[in-house]
């Protein structure tokens, strides 16, 4: 179930940045669709894993995240190389892909981040190659959203308890 929700995810997403089954994805509409589908999923695997402390922490991480690139944004008047705006300075794309791996990794460890952070690096290359951004733009936005990640999240234990007033439950996940 939880593969078909992630599936369903990633589908709406590449159909929200503008191409379709005829159109063949350039490079920079990649990238857009991995900055929406690589947090999506990292959702999505906390909420499978019934993880409501991990949905909180992600939360908090990419909202700090997403806070803090759109000020910078704002403060730093940084041209884009394509010369569009002053938008530059850090790239938010990028920020979103790494906070999604990021919070992968910490949370559930590097073994299931490795294609996520695959993902988020396409998507900060995918930002140069699209002449949107200089590399240390894409550097700080991966930054960022790593350092907020490490700060709010913690690391999964694979054991919940929950009670009620009838009743005390434990959950434990183990991998192997």
């Amino acid at each position: 179930m939880t593969k078909l929700v992630v599936g369903a995810i990633a589908v709406i997403a590449i159909a929200s940045t503008g191409f379709g089954a005829h159109a063949r994805p350039g490079i920079e509409e990649i990238g857009d669709a991995f900055q929406v589908i690589v947090p999506a999923y990292a959702f999505g695997m906390a909420v499978n894993e019934k993880d409501w402390v991990g949905v909180k922490e992600f939360a908090h991480s990419f909202l700090a995240m997403e806070a803090s690139v759109q000020g910078l944004k704002l403060v730093i008047d940084e041209r884009r190389p394509d010369g569009s705006d002053t938008n530059s300075f850090p790239s938010g794309h990028t920020a979103a892909a790494f906070s999604g791996a990021t919070f992968i990794h910490k949370r559930y460890g590097i073994k299931r981040a490795i294609i996520p952070y695959l993902m988020a690096a396409f998507t900060g290359y995918s930002r140069i190659a699209a002449d949107r951004h200089y590399f240390h733009d894409v550097l700080a936005g991966a930054a960022i959203s790593s350092l907020f990640t490490w700060i709010f999240v913690s690391k999964y234990d694979g054991v919940q308890v929950a009670a009620s007033p009838d009743s005390v439950s434990v959950r434990f996940h183990m991998t192997f």
